[in-house]
């Protein structure tokens, strides 16, 4: 059966409103759209895929929510009996928001299944969020298993989605490790929170490139707060609650990392720190750190003085 060329009007007149500048679809309406979020848990990623999930099914999507934790179907209704459930449920377009519990990639796969189906057939616009992406996504080459025919699945949603009016939020740890590379390779929006793992730069760093962000910046947001990667630039966002979390979730003060400011608060927190610790910053360790914070040459300078200082202080 031919088909005709695959438009995206719908792109033309949305938008997703994020917490910072809104972000025109129009930009990806001959890529369609692939959004990776990237943070540790607890760092507000659920949260992201849920906001724009609330809003695109505002502006003609259907939103599928894959919920590994059974969790969302008490905030958007029971979830779909089976994947027959959900390609009815597709065709019909009838609920702008659909639910699926699938709790590892066994569960996922005849649903990723009836998704690309009924995207190949109907070519009408879906949003597809998968939380926990590592559960369906592996990093490996090798595709074995139930988690190989998943990653191969969620790749068809990367690779063909765009011709098929089919969309895509994923979240993952780590920015390598976690899923597949392709998926990488194809975002075109990108959401990364808070960092506290220093050797995690590593592979975020030419991310930030020329944007005079480092890892201290990274390390200092909040609970979601994310830098934004999309087809205008970078910029540091706020995101608002989820419609739906709003009535359930508690309200949590924003807690931001500071560093001591005067020198009894230095001095204190240098106490709580073991000799022992201390003694294995060893000049390649401390190379090594200070290479993936970034920091210049006479920041290093001066912080090899104050570590000699202190261990003599202890001697």
């Amino acid at each position: 059966m031919k088909r005709n060329v695959i438009r995206r009007d719908e792109m033309l007149n949305a938008k997703l409103n994020l917490g910072g500048r809104p972000i025109d679809l129009a930009d990806y309406a001959s890529t369609g759209l692939l959004a990776i979020a990237v943070g540790p848990r607890g760092n507000g990623k659920t949260n992201a895929g849920l906001l724009m999930a609330e809003q695109l099914a505002a502006q003609g999507w259907v939103s599928i929510l894959i919920d590994p934790e059974s969790e969302l179907e008490a905030l958007y209704g029971a979830a779909v009996s089976d994947p027959e459930a959900l390609r009815a449920s597709l065709q019909a377009r009838a609920d702008p928001i659909v639910v699926v519990s699938a709790k590892d990639a066994s569960e996922f796969v005849p649903y990723g299944h009836a998704i690309l189906d009924a995207a190949e057939e109907y070519r009408k616009p879906v949003f597809v969020v998968i939380d926990e992406g590592q559960l369906f996504s592996s990093s490996s080459r090798s595709k074995t298993g139930d988690i190989g025919e998943a990653a191969d699945i969620i790749n068809q949603f990367a690779g063909r989605g765009r011709k098929r009016a089919l969309d895509l939020f994923i979240t993952a740890l780590r920015f390598t490790g976690s899923l597949q590379r392709l998926l990488f390779a194809n975002k075109n929006l990108t959401l990364i929170g808070c960092q506290e793992d220093p050797t995690a730069w590593s592979a975020l760093a030419p991310q930030f490139k020329g944007t005079q962000i480092g890892f201290s910046d990274l390390n200092g947001l909040s609970t979601g707060e994310f830098y934004c990667f999309s087809r205008t630039g970078v910029e540091k966002i706020r995101m608002p609650m989820a419609k739906a979390l709003q009535a359930v979730a508690p309200r949590a003060k924003i807690v931001r990392r500071a560093l001591p400011a005067t020198f009894n608060e230095w001095a204190r927190a240098m106490s709580e720190i073991s000799t022992t610790r201390l003694e294995t910053l060893t000049d390649p360790v401390v190379s090594l750190l200070g290479s993936v914070a970034g920091l210049t040459s006479q920041q290093m300078v001066t912080g090899i003085s104050a570590l000699q200082d202190e261990l003599e202080t202890r001697q």
